[in-house]
């Protein structure tokens, strides 16, 4: 693992105490900001999670046995699988187009783990929000749905990210 990847994960601070074996003075963690940017966390990030699903969905009305790949849960802190399952099935019943279908069969693919910076210094102290493209391609799709104009819809994504 490069030293740049063990700082985003783990922080810069603790990447000096464990990897150079010294203490984090203000100068070496002011040559580190220069050397990779001030982007870089001080401390360490949390540490959040998606479960990939390919799931297997039947219509109630007609039968029709659909298959879809590469479902993503939500970003979370902690690894639950059956609330994992629940939140792929209302995604796939959103993508499908409605409540009637229901879930045969999901396989689990793996997890996709994220480094979310928090701001600690400027005294904020919950995650920024990260919305996959996905959801937003959805999200947009719904309100387009909804009967919205292109600028309204805009709008409403661009509150959404704040």
């Amino acid at each position: 693992m490069k030293a740049i990847d063990r700082i985003k994960r783990y922080g810069l601070k603790k990447y000096i105490k464990v990897c150079l074996h010294k203490e984090p003075t203000p100068e070496l963690i002011k040559k580190y900001k220069e050397k990779y940017g001030d982007k870089i966390p001080l401390e360490k990030p949390e540490r959040y999670q998606v479960t990939l699903w390919n799931v297997t969905m039947e219509d109630e009305r007609t039968g029709e046995v659909v298959e879809l790949k590469s479902l993503q849960s939500k970003l979370h802190k902690e690894h639950n699988l059956e609330r994992d399952i629940n939140e792929v099935e209302r995604r796939a019943q959103a993508r499908l187009g409605g409540s009637n279908w229901s879930l045969v069969d999901a396989e689990y693919r793996g997890r996709k783990f994220y480094w979310i910076k928090t701001d600690k210094e400027k005294g904020e102290e919950e995650p920024r929000k990260i919305i996959p493209r996905e959801q937003i391609k959805e999200i947009a799709e719904g309100l387009k749905m909804a009967g919205l104009t292109p600028e309204e819809i805009g709008r409403a994504i661009k509150e959404i990210l704040k």
